[in-house]
């Protein structure tokens, strides 16, 4: 029996990690929120020890930050680190495309205009920030596919914790999502036609697009979202 009420707490304990994480990489539990054990257990409905592993889980992806003796917060975005984060995306991502042009298959067209046109469909209704960002990052995904560089893929989104978060932030604030999708039609386009020069300089502003829609905000209502510097 106590092995049940163990396992049980454990996949309680998976639950809540799972649905925390979502919450914060989409910005509904905002940067610098308070976070303990037990506003986690009031919330969420488990026992202490539980919710000790879902902080320890969570402060291990670095997405909360705890201050000894003190407090635990949700870890604020980190600027410097999120232009480094695009910096190598960009980097990697045009070599795969390049790669990805070389071969070029049927394929990789067919999926890519299969993205454009889920997204095109979810753009002419109601929709979510969340399942816009999926479809963002399924068609990202297609040329890593392409190519057989899914861990390379996987690591990178590892790596994103505020990066993740930063995008939400222009999709949530800015909602231009169609400034993103008609870029996604450009990238399929220079694909199709081959434009291997102009790679790095499409994926480069592609990349830094959210920096530039979000502006000002960043260092005016935003502000305290992200690390001082």
């Amino acid at each position: 029996m106590e092995r049940n009420n163990l396992y049980k707490a454990n996949t309680m304990g998976d639950d809540v990690y799972e649905l925390m994480k979502k919450d914060i990489l989409s910005l509904e539990i905002k940067p610098g929120t308070m976070i303990t054990e037990q506003i986690i257990c009031d919330k969420y409905g488990i026992s202490r020890t539980p919710s000790r592993h879902v902080m320890q889980r969570l402060r291990d992806e670095g997405l909360i930050h705890s201050i000894p003796y003190k407090a635990s917060y949700v870890s604020l975005l980190d600027f410097d680190s999120i232009r480094q984060l695009i910096y190598m995306r960009t980097a990697i991502e045009s070599r795969v495309i390049r790669d990805a042009m070389k071969s070029k298959s049927d394929d990789l067209l067919r999926r890519l205009e299969e993205s454009l046109k889920k997204q095109d469909k979810l753009l002419q209704g109601e929709f979510t920030p969340d399942e816009f960002y999926a479809l963002d990052s399924e068609f990202h995904k297609n040329w890593f596919v392409e190519t057989d560089k899914c861990i390379v893929w996987e690591e990178i989104q590892k790596l994103l914790v505020h990066y993740t978060r930063f995008r939400m932030l222009d999709i949530v604030v800015v909602k231009n999502f169609h400034a993103i999708y008609e870029e996604h039609k450009k990238i399929v386009e220079m694909i199709r036609e081959d434009r291997f020069e102009e790679v790095e300089q499409m994926i480069t502003k592609h990349l830094n697009g959210g920096i530039e829609r979000l502006g000002d905000k960043i260092y005016g209502e935003y502000a305290d979202y992200f690390i001082k510097a």
